[in-house]
């Protein structure tokens, strides 16, 4: 009884302390959630000084960058692998980047051969640049005061760099490329840092613009799929998710104040685009303060300091939470393990029990039996003797089955304890069985979804390769074309010439037959006329005469 009530007691202690437990954790969890950043906060988060208000009218069409095949030829990149620790540094960086902008409009763009690239400058001087191609975007990503990009992503590859050369290489899945097989993009990634340097000179020469409202509001949705495609590569890449883990707290606490500032401003646009676009577009930015501007950016990160210092704490908190959560239901099996064995304790002292008293029953019979007989005085001295030492007999056969009994318990105690090992074992093994047959699974499922991932990039690249080959094909057979024109036009132009040489011949024929035979009738005349000065016969002859 003593032994329940202490198992009892142990139990409502545990039961209370899991409660206390919860009521801790609720409350500071509680208190994680809420948000530190108050309005006063919010007021001082760091301009950006470089926005230039949204431009009214229609959208109008877009004039498309050259693909990587169609820029022009550049100096090729050497490739140096990035360590395996920082593999995923370049990719994550210009996440960060793209998460912190999100849903916001352009700064601003400028204008370069007829494309207009958009531009997001953060107000720590990091640069994307967004331009348009014809199947997306193609984005490059600058670090502070950098005339080259860390990293040129179009909508098959990533392109990482470091030191003007070649070091990461991720597919549209966010997967980091092998060495051989990121070296053979190396044409394309050497074009694109050519290129990115090129767009990074121009925007330090040409006007900047607003972009026209409209315009985001059309293009924004193909902006928004591509950084949603990368959120679910880093939920899908194991490599990547533990690179961001190891990381998360430094980026998160620098981006925060422009984070929401950012989303300020996007959901600003998102309202006036609700509204049916009703009035100019929306002033997102509160014009900055420059004198002020490093203070108020000092602010805004002790702010989101004190926040990410918050948050630590409530993690620690919770992970004290978890861990005394545990320790409580490690005590409440064991005390249900207690339990178990208790009551198999209790049966077993039960089982004695019951035999001491057959025992006792049988010997207290026989007394009684020797008691009559000696009152009786019916047994003989040997009966008595025998009975005595059958009784003696008795009495130690009940003794040694007793022992024997109590021996048998411990046995049986001592074979379900290692029966309970043995089981404890085996589940174990059957975990470690599982847990193996699991990333056995999930290798085999890796490896098809990287034959599907390989499969697939190959029939893009192939579709890629069509349909350069298909507007190549166009291209040369729409040159044909104008060359076949020209040809038709030049051989009018002969045969024109033709015709008006043959009418010239004609009519110099004409003039020549037309003159001979103007000569004929003049010879004809002159003739005629000699012919009629002639003296006619007989009359020379008579005048002579006559003279005579």
């Amino acid at each position: 009884m003593a032994g329940k009530t202490k198992i009892s007691l142990r139990l409502a202690s545990a039961t209370a302390l899991a409660l206390a437990l919860a009521a801790c954790g609720q409350q500071n969890r509680q208190a994680s959630v809420d948000d530190p950043m108050n309005a006063q906060a919010l007021a001082t988060l760091p301009p950006l000084p470089e926005v230039q208000p949204l431009a009214e009218g229609p959208a109008t069409p877009i004039r498309y960058a050259p693909r990587a095949t169609a820029l022009p030829a550049a100096r090729p990149l050497g490739y140096a692998e990035a360590p395996y620790d920082d593999r995923y540094a370049w990719i994550d960086r210009a996440d960060w980047i793209s998460d912190t902008i999100g849903d916001a409009p352009p700064d601003y763009y400028f204008d370069y051969d007829g494309v207009e690239p958009w531009v997001w400058e953060t107000g720590g001087d990091y640069l994307t640049y967004a331009e348009p191609i014809d199947d997306g975007y193609r984005y490059y990503y600058y670090e502070p005061g950098a005339d080259y990009p860390y990293l040129v992503r179009d909508p098959y590859y990533s392109y990482g760099y470091r030191d003007g050369r070649i070091a990461t290489v991720y597919d549209r899945r966010g997967n980091y490329l092998a060495a051989a097989e990121a070296q053979r993009q190396a044409e394309a990634a050497s074009r694109y840092y050519a290129r990115a340097r090129a767009l990074r000179m121009a925007a330090r020469e040409r006007e900047r613009r607003g972009v026209v409202a409209t315009q985001w509001a059309a293009r924004r949705p193909v902006i928004a799929a591509a950084r949603t495609d990368w959120r679910e590569a880093r939920d899908r890449v194991p490599d990547w998710q533990a690179y961001r883990q190891r990381h998360a707290t430094e980026e998160s606490r620098r981006l925060q104040p422009e984070r929401i500032v950012r989303e300020r401003a996007a959901q600003r646009f998102a309202s006036w685009q609700r509204e049916g676009r009703a009035g100019p577009p929306p002033q997102l930015y509160v014009p900055a303060d420059r004198s002020g501007g490093a203070r108020q950016i000092e602010q805004a990160r002790q702010q989101a300091q004190r926040a990410a210092d918050l948050q630590r704490q409530a993690q620690r908190q919770a992970g004290q939470d978890r861990q005394q959560q545990q320790a409580v239901q490690a005590q409440m099996r064991e005390t249900q393990r207690a339990q178990a064995d208790a009551r198999r304790d209790a049966a077993g002292q039960r089982a004695a029990v019951d035999q001491q008293r057959s025992v006792q029953e049988r010997l207290q019979q026989q007394a009684a039996l020797r008691d009559r007989a000696r009152r009786e005085h019916v047994l003989e001295p040997q009966r008595a003797v025998e009975q005595r030492g059958q009784v003696m007999r008795q009495q130690r056969e009940a003794q040694r089955q007793q022992v024997e009994q109590q021996r048998a318990q411990q046995r049986t105690a001592q074979q379900q304890a290692q029966q309970r090992v043995a089981d404890q074992r085996g589940q174990q093994v059957r975990q470690q069985r599982e847990a193996q047959r699991q990333q056995a699974e999930q290798q085999r499922a890796q490896q098809r979804a990287a034959q599907q991932q390989q499969v697939q990039q190959r029939a893009a690249e192939q579709r890629g390769q069509q349909m350069q080959q298909q507007r190549e094909a166009q291209r040369q057979q729409a040159e044909q074309q104008r060359s076949q024109q020209r040809a038709a036009q030049q051989q009018q132009v002969q045969q024109r010439q033709q015709a008006q040489q043959q009418q010239a011949q004609q009519r110099a024929a004409q003039a020549q037959q037309q003159a001979a035979q103007q000569q004929q009738r003049a010879a004809q005349q002159a003739q005629q006329r000699a012919a009629a000065q002639r003296p006619q016969p007989g009359q020379g002859h008579d005048k002579g005469h006559g003279n005579r």
